[in-house]
């Protein structure tokens, strides 16, 4: 009897434990039509028409169907966007007029008088831009393609040299470990889907209208096969390649689009970055039928075809978007343009996550995308223990592990199968840009709002003291906060070094005159200086962390470390209720762009209180910062463009809000033998312009190789020990010219 009552208790714990797996992948409604990954999109024709039979719209719009809601959107949106400018108009209007009379107040070539002859002007041309948005009318327009201006340019990237090796062979699984925790949502928009794993779910997968050829810099097609510039270098026309699908096999047309503005910057997505994306960087989107799209930028700017690639969205996916759409669709994949997607078997909640190829990808036999994407699956293996992801590499579980570190790379790979050729160490050199590591401060709260205390902290970080020992001198001390952009990053700026007396002399301007028994400063009243450090977990930083908190001791600062899970560590920071945050945003070319890290928009609301769930976590809030990053978006000139944008990183230096951190110029990893790359005299390896190789999905599985090495390797076989070095070719370490 006690036997049948234990195994009803554990049949019905089971069945308890198989409601509690539906909740995860479900809706709060629970209906299976809601379901996560397996939820599939509805034919189109379940949502309704997007325009009024009596609207005058051209007749291919007039095909259209769109997600319920949808309906008066465009007109919604142009009166949105009119209402905005002329908000904006007089807001910048009385700015203006606060700027010059600062400026002629001030005593001139004092820095009152330079910081407000610089916000005068910004505000000026600000103002122009602003007027001449409002003159032009609407924001969303509708045209016929015969309605195309004359005598466009078009440009399609046909010289630009292939992508990948013609050797390349398609098959077989990539096993690589993500030591992070499991994402809350695969949403690629909205409530905490900017995490760490969305790139590799979509970032790095879809392709945009035009991309940056990674060896050479220039432009090749994306989703359009051909571009255009207009003469004043503002409007680009995109024609989408007709062949352009989505992962589910619909056809890509200019209404993915509109649709993406529509959801994106709807309430309902609950993103407050995208309705600023929109209206800050594009003052027109003009439709010229399914094909056809012109984007006109806020101000001519290089590289203008990369800039104005507005996002797309597959319009049938969203067919169930509405009030619950942060809920409903937690789960779903969103179908991608790229060659790669999660099926509905691809998702082992909390453990891992596969990429599969998709069947018949409309880009598979296409020039720069055909000799890439080949291994039929990437596994995402969810390990947060580095031992154990070493142990699973060894045994030949995975097939990369990151040798970055050095004790990895050194002692690490001092085992058998790296004597006995198995595996391969690679060192990949880059000039991909590097992300902003450091200490983030926020200084919306105590003790960082007090920016001597920021200096101090600056000089009671004896980072180079930690390279020195932890990374054994290989790492490198960042300097500007966008490093790795060429002529665009300000290498002029250094980290402020290590220095006991300097951090004591900052304290004590802020108020921390007493010494406590064990050396701590404190202020009269008793208040310690102490700072805690959040991080996600990572044995490194938590061994940086106490070598860091020997030496800020002695500069009477009390450092403490903070871990916690990936998730939970990404929501502090965002909600900003951190204090110092060890953490770093990962930046793409061509261009830095400060504008969603450090606007004063993004940083407080109009009571002053710290804005959440916006990428300024520093929460800084800069009129003179503000002004400089509208020059950069100003910017019609090279000259201009560089000039911006070193007064951005010198004035983000200014802040002090950001401690830097270390970099590398490199990339290490060790694979097993049967992961191979390019060899031809245009692509070596992988080109420089990617910062982990992998990202350029150049690579392919040789089974024959691996059937090999998996004999060997039981056998007692070996092969010659090897080490890939890849140089930095001479002639691709300056980027190029921009392109129009």
């Amino acid at each position: 009897m006690k036997r049948s009552c234990s195994i009803s208790v554990l049949l019905l714990c089971g069945l308890l434990m198989l409601s509690l797996c539906g909740v995860v992948l479900c809706s709060c409604d629970g209906r299976h039509h809601v379901e996560g990954v397996t939820w599939q999109a509805p034919d189109d024709k379940v949502m309704p028409l997007a325009f009024r039979d009596n609207e005058d719209m051209p007749a291919y719009a007039k095909r259209w169907r769109m997600p319920e809601g949808f309906l008066g959107f465009p007109a919604r949106w142009n009166e949105k966007v009119k209402a905005y400018l002329e908000r904006s108009i007089e807001t910048k209007t009385e700015e203006l007029k606060r700027s010059m009379s600062q400026h002629l107040s001030a005593v001139p070539g004092s820095p009152e008088h330079r910081r407000a002859g610089v916000r005068a002007q910004s505000d000026r041309l600000s103002l122009a831009n602003l007027m001449e948005r409002s003159r032009m009318g609407d924001y969303l327009v509708f045209r016929r393609p015969k309605d195309l201006p004359d005598h466009l340019v078009w440009q399609d990237g046909a010289d630009e040299p292939e992508l990948g090796s013609p050797e390349a062979r398609k098959g077989g699984t990539l096993r690589l470990p993500l030591q992070r925790s499991f994402p809350n949502t695969l949403r690629p928009f909205g409530p905490n889907s900017n995490n760490a794993t969305r790139r590799y779910v979509y970032d790095d997968i879809d392709l945009p209208l035009v991309r940056i050829h990674p060896g050479t810099g220039h432009l090749i097609p994306g989703t359009a096969d051909r571009w255009a510039v207009s003469p004043d270098n503002r409007t680009v026309y995109f024609h989408i390649d007709p062949k352009a699908s989505f992962s589910n096999g619909r056809r890509l047309t200019s209404r993915d689009y509109i649709c993406s503005l529509f959801v994106r910057t709807s309430t309902f997505a609950e993103e407050p970055f995208y309705g600023s994306y929109y209206m800050g960087n594009f003052a027109r989107i003009t439709v010229y039928g399914d094909e056809y799209l012109a984007v006109t930028l806020n101000a001519p700017r290089p590289y203008a075809p990369v800039y104005a690639s507005i996002p797309a969205c597959c319009t049938s996916f969203y067919a169930e978007f509405g009030p619950d759409y942060t809920t409903r669709y937690l789960w779903r994949v969103a179908p991608t343009t790229g060659a790669y997607t999660i099926l509905p078997d691809g998702l082992n909640m909390g453990r891992s996550m596969v990429l599969s190829r998709v069947k018949d990808w409309w880009a598979a036999d296409r020039k720069f995308t055909r000799h890439s994407c080949n291994v039929d699956n990437i596994v995402y293996l969810f390990v947060t223990e580095t031992s154990k992801v070493r142990e699973l590499f060894r045994i030949g579980r995975l097939d990369v592990f990151s040798a970055r570190d050095a004790d990895v790379w050194y002692e690490g790979m001092e085992i058998d199968p790296v004597y006995r050729g198995l595996i391969q160490r690679v060192r990949f050199n880059n000039i991909w840009p590097r992300n902003c590591f450091g200490w983030h401060l926020n200084v919306s709260k105590p003790p960082f709002n007090n920016r001597d205390v920021r200096l101090g902290f600056h000089h009671a970080l004896n980072v180079q003291s930690v390279i020195n020992t932890v990374f054994r001198g290989d790492y490198s001390r960042l300097g500007s906060y966008f490093s790795g952009f060429g002529k665009y990053t300000d290498t002029g700026i250094r980290a402020l070094p290590f220095s006991p007396e300097k951090a004591r002399r900052y304290f004590a301007r802020a108020g921390y005159t007493e010494e406590a028994d064990d050396g701590i400063l404190c202020k009269p009243d008793g208040t310690r200086l102490q700072v805690v450090v959040s991080s996600r977990i990572d044995s490194l930083y938590a061994n940086c962390m106490n070598m860091l908190r020997e030496d800020a001791a002695k500069c009477g600062l009390d450092l403490r470390l903070e871990q916690m899970d990936d998730t939970v560590f990404y929501l502090k920071v965002k909600e900003k209720k951190h204090s110092a945050a060890i953490f770093s945003w990962g930046f793409s070319p061509p261009l830095p762009d400060a504008s969603a890290f450090f606007l004063s928009e993004y940083a407080v609301k109009e009571d002053g209180t710290p804005l959440p769930g916006t990428n300024n976590i520093t929460a800084t809030a800069s009129p003179e910062l503000d002004a400089a990053i509208l020059d950069c978006r100003m910017a019609t000139t090279e000259q201009e463009m560089v000039e911006a944008q070193y007064r951005v990183q010198r004035l983000i230096a200014d802040t002090a809000a950001w401690v830097p951190g270390w970099t590398t110029s490199y990339w290490r990893f060790a694979q097993w033998r049967w992961l191979r790359w390019p060899d031809t005299p245009e692509c070596r390896f992988c080109p420089p312009r990617y910062y982990d190789p992998l990202d350029s999905h150049l690579y392919w599985i040789d089974e024959d190789i691996k059937r090999e090495t998996l004999e060997a390797r039981t056998g007692g076989g070996s092969f010659p020990e090897s080490q890939i070095d890849v140089p930095l070719p001479e002639a691709q370490a300056t980027p190029p010219e921009p392109q129009s």
